[in-house]
């Protein structure tokens, strides 16, 4: 009796056991050809999905932006961008945005261009920088990367920067830097500087120094005016604490009006003038009249 109830436990404890490894072996079978067929999809969807097209409609139903790029995972509402090409259409410019990488984020519609970031308006106006956040829905663009501007008249160097995308309208946050072409002369500013394309006029502020070819005018704000046909520098009107210097003679004023066209500049608010050349000669006749 002992030894058939001794076989009877053995032959039990074999069964479960056998049960036991199927059953355990089995899920784990399962679950590792569940995650195998998981990766495989995503790897699958992620080898398919390479390039995307978004548009974004007005108000009144008419296309207002379109963008392209590659992405790896464009049904999530962060979508990482590379190769991007995008059109903002505006009522008069059509302007298009480019860029190595970025970001979209699908909820807002809000855009981070990064790496070779170039914007070129079918104006002509090109601007190019680093880091650029894009507003669609807003259509306002900002960064506040070292910015260049390009355009017939001028060219535009700068940090920070703020502007509707088809750059009629735009603000240099500061160390400003613009170079006239027509004619050649450079002005620069601490900044703040606001241009209205539209006005053909910028304005200069805190710390303006305007360099010509004889000339250098500094003053604490500056207005330049601009021919729209010719793309030329009409003149520029400088307020609060002018002074011109031109080789060694100072002239002070309260305003001044620089006509580059004329070469010339007009002076208010009791200018004052400092001939050192004059007085040079004045400080020598006296020192031989003291020998």
């Amino acid at each position: 009796m002992k030894l058939l109830r001794n076989l009877i436990i053995l032959l039990v404890v074999i069964f479960v056991g056998i049960y036991l490894k199927n059953t355990l072996f089995r899920d784990e079978e399962d679950i590792q050809t569940r995650n195998l067929s998981s990766n495989a999809e995503k790897e699958q969807v992620t080898e398919q999905v390479k390039s995307f097209s978004i548009t974004g409609f007005s108000d009144s139903g008419k296309k207002a932006w379109e963008m392209e790029g590659k992405s790896a995972n464009i049904f999530s509402d962060i979508i990482d961008l590379s190769d991007i090409n995008a059109d903002s259409y505006g009522d008069d410019v059509k302007v298009n945005l480019k860029a190595d990488e970025g970001v979209f984020d699908r909820t807002s519609n809000d855009v981070e261009l990064r790496k070779n970031v170039i914007i070129v308006t079918d104006e002509g106006t090109t601007l190019t920088t680093e880091v650029l956040n894009w507003d669609a829905a807003k259509e306002l663009i900002r960064t506040d990367e070292d910015v260049f501007i390009q355009r017939k008249d001028m060219d535009i160097t700068g940090t920070g920067a703020s502007a509707k995308p088809d750059l009629k309208i735009a603000r240099i946050d500061k160390n400003i830097s613009v170079n006239t072409k027509d004619p050649p002369a450079l002005i620069t500013c601490d900044g703040p500087l606001e241009v209205d394309y539209d006005k053909n006029v910028a304005y200069f502020n805190n710390n303006v120094k305007l360099i010509d070819s004889e000339t250098t005018i500094d003053a604490d704000k500056a207005t330049a005016y601009f021919q729209p046909k010719e793309k030329s520098l009409k003149k520029v009107v400088c307020k609060g604490n002018v002074k011109i210097t031109r080789g060694k003679d100072l002239t002070y004023a309260d305003l001044l009006t620089y006509l580059p066209g004329e070469g010339r500049v007009i002076l208010e608010g009791r200018p004052k003038i400092i001939i050192r050349d004059t007085e040079e000669l004045l400080q020598k006749s006296n020192e031989k009249k003291n020998e």
